[in-house]
């Protein structure tokens, strides 16, 4: 700062300039708490679409948070993430995600994704009717971020879109 003052009193640089730089230096300051966050959210989707269920589970603090509309309560750190993706992949092996928006607020981060594919092999209490149904969701996930893992996740999406996809309305 000090190098600033010297250059200011010696005509070398500009009031403007030095208002410039400073504001320059604000941003992008922030760029790294705001950069280790897109970085790890940028892994997270990279471990689901690759179906790397260890690396996804790695992204997770051991106490963390997820929330799910499927669910009942919350599923717990890396052990819970693994139980839930693990099922998720055999369940529709060709399981898909593309990311379509991302708002990133430094330790907290809100994506849009859609994800879909195949219920290829149905988990045992899945009715026989929604075997080998296509189905498309629309999701909205808000990360909560803490030194560099996830410690807060939840997930929204239309649970009755999901059963309209896969037959369910179609019962008599």
């Amino acid at each position: 700062m000090r190098f600033i003052f010297v250059l200011l009193d010696m005509k070398l640089i500009s009031k403007p300039a030095i208002i410039f730089c400073l504001f320059v230096s604000l941003v992008t300051a922030g760029y790294g708490v705001y950069g280790q966050s897109s970085k790890l959210i940028d892994k997270h989707f990279k471990a689901l679409i690759n179906h790397d269920v260890k690396a996804i589970a790695a992204g997770y603090d051991d106490s963390a948070k997820v929330f799910s509309p499927n669910w009942e309560g919350a599923k717990t750190g890396p052990v819970g993430v693994t139980e839930v993706y693990t099922r998720y992949f055999a369940s529709t092996p060709d399981l898909s995600y593309k990311v379509t928006y991302i708002i990133n607020a430094g330790d907290d981060i809100v994506v849009e994704y859609t994800s879909g594919g195949t219920l290829s092999n149905p988990e045992g209490s899945t009715p026989a009717y929604m075997k080998d149904k296509k189905y498309t969701l629309n999701y909205c996930a808000v990360f909560t971020l803490k030194n560099n893992k996830i410690i807060k996740e939840s997930d929204y999406f239309d649970q009755v879109a999901f059963l309209r996809q896969v037959g369910f309305f179609d019962q008599k």
